[in-house]
């Protein structure tokens, strides 16, 4: 076996490679191989992983997780009896496969119990699914490592060598090398614990039991690991390009930015669709790396598989919800409601997208609660390309993203109304606010009720630049109070919709909405001085008493 390998590069360029690679540029995270026979899992697990209209549940491993915790079964025995439900005999239904794989990370289901749990591989050594720990999936295993699991498997320690040829061909012969040995399903016990002199070090926790099966729908062989309780000492940094996106996480401060944030991030995940052999696996990676472009504090990216129905990305929440069904399982905060199916409906109403909004925790601050306000936007994507071998592929699904700004952070404030102030007839609501795609005032005519109405924004404050840097902040709404009948009642200013202010007021009405043919003057003595008088006569377009004279 040879020391410093590298695993990486033929497999990219080869065409060993290319099918593997198109399992997620299709969106398809063909995790297992679908079962034949049918018994029903655990029922923990099957709560935790709706069962698909249709779909029959999967049987039991003859082996389980269980049975390799309490000694009952080894780890060999777990592994070969999974491995024996995978691969080209099984059928290939993508929805009984999305079900299976969301099965085998439960814990308390067959296929996860305490330290015994499943980790896929493919043929690059890349992590392809972590039962465990999905934030690791996408990451590249310590080709060492990789090294041994592929020794332990059968491969030549001359085959080894030759993926580290300078010669290319060399390297493509090595690689269909590999492949050949893999094809056969092999499966061992592997140790890396170890050191070898003169090759490599022991690394500590790396043993388990490799097992390979083909997948059925692709054809090509998948590394099985059981036993090796894989975490990020095992795996290598890498240098990969995040683009250069023009509106990053940390610059998303409203819905213009915001919308500008996922369009670009889209057109990210198409780029690295479009490359030759393009891995998406990596798109996970940049866009999770809270120091990169596309995640900034409580500013992060999803992508949902429109094609398979799943979450396929999350960057906070990967074990919560990747690879789980998109009828979702994150819920508002407030009112409990699924989050899922209205960010579905918000991406596909418009080509561009749209915006959603919701109540959810903020993963940026560990004081919030779950119902703090959220604008979301979410777009959808679709692509046709072309393989190396002719063959087209294409994807379809959906980024969002979303922030919570706050009324602080923005700057500004409602002015009038004030608080507990009186008001009649039709007069104006404004305030001012520094930045801001949409200012809304919502007013509750009644008890349990609210309205939202849009507020015209843009009117030059010249106190405000100061504050803001420009003057185009003001905000204006004229309303008929008198539309809200006599008593108490609470108007809130929202700046995408997130609370900047609020006033109760209380309202007092002639009776109507609008009180027509009628006239009436009265003067007021003594005001706004001692000995003067001012003369107040009623405006019907105003509903209100007006200042005629001043004496």
């Amino acid at each position: 076996m040879a020391a410093g390998i590298d695993l990486q590069g033929e497999w990219k360029n080869g065409a060993v490679l290319t099918a593997t690679v198109l399992m997620l540029a299709g969106g398809l995270l063909v995790l297992v191989g679908v079962f034949s026979a049918a018994r029903p899992a655990l029922a923990q697990a099957q709560e935790a992983c709706p069962l698909p209209a249709g779909v029959t549940p999967p049987a039991v491993p003859r082996v389980t997780a269980q049975q390799v915790e309490d000694g009952s079964a080894s780890l060999m025995d777990f592994a070969l009896a999974v491995r024996d439900q995978f691969g080209q005999g099984t059928t290939t239904e993508p929805q009984r496969t999305l079900y299976v794989g969301c099965l085998i990370r439960q814990e308390g289901s067959p296929y996860r119990s305490g330290s015994t749990y499943l980790v896929t591989l493919r043929l690059d050594g890349r992590v392809f699914v972590h039962a465990k720990a999905m934030r690791l999936s996408g990451r590249q295993l310590n080709p060492l490592i990789f090294a041994e699991i592929l020794s332990a498997l059968g491969v030549e320690p001359t085959v080894l060598a030759d993926l580290a040829s300078p010669d290319p061909g060399v390297r493509r012969r090595a690689v269909a090398a590999v492949q050949q040995t893999l094809l056969q399903e092999p499966a061992a016990p592997f140790d890396a614990t170890v050191p070898i002199p003169d090759v490599r070090p022991g690394i500590p926790g790396a043993s388990g039991y490799a097992a390979v099966y083909v997948s059925g729908k692709f054809g090509t062989p998948v590394v099985l690991l059981a036993g090796f309780d894989l975490d990020m000492s095992h795996l290598v940094e890498e240098d990969i390009d995040p683009g250069d996106p023009a509106i990053t996480a940390a610059d998303v401060v409203g819905r213009r930015t915001l919308k500008a944030f996922v369009t670009q991030a889209g057109e990210f995940v198409l780029a690295l669709a479009r490359q030759q052999n393009g891995d998406i696996l990596k798109a996970k990676n940049v866009m999770r790396d809270p120091e990169g472009p596309w995640r900034h504090g409580s500013v992060y990216l999803y992508i949902l598989d429109v094609q398979n129905n799943i979450v396929l990305f999350h960057a906070t929440q990967p074990d919560l919800l990747e690879l789980y069904p998109l009828v979702g399982r994150a819920r508002d905060g407030r009112t409990g409601e699924l989050i899922l199916p209205r960010v579905l409906a918000a991406a596909k109403s418009n080509p561009e997208g749209n915006f959603v909004e919701y109540h959810y925790d903020d993963p940026a601050d560990d004081s919030d609660s779950a119902d703090i306000p959220k604008v979301g936007y979410a777009r959808e994507f679709t692509g046709s390309f072309r393989r190396n071998d002719g063959a087209v592929f294409s994807i379809n699904f959906i980024v969002g993203s979303g922030f919570y700004p706050s009324a602080g952070a923005l700057g500004g404030e409602l002015e009038n109304p004030g608080p507990a102030s009186s008001q009649s007839g039709t007069g104006a609501l404004w305030g001012w606010v520094c930045h801001a795609e949409l200012v809304e005032i919502e007013i509750e005519p009644e008890q349990g009720e609210v309205t939202r109405y849009v507020a015209a924004y843009g009117t030059e404050r010249p106190d405000t630049l100061e504050r803001c840097g420009d003057v185009d902040n003001g905000f204006e709404l004229v309303f008929n109070w008198n539309r809200l009948g006599d008593g108490e009642h609470t108007v809130t200013a929202l700046v995408d919709g997130v609370e900047l202010g609020r006033a109760t007021v209380w309202v007092t009405t002639l009776g109507a909405e609008v009180l027509e043919g009628v006239e009436g003057e009265c003067v007021a003595g003594n005001f706004p001085h001692s000995g003067q008088t001012v003369t107040l006569e009623w405006q019907e377009t105003n509903q209100n008493f007006v200042i005629t004279e001043v004496q």
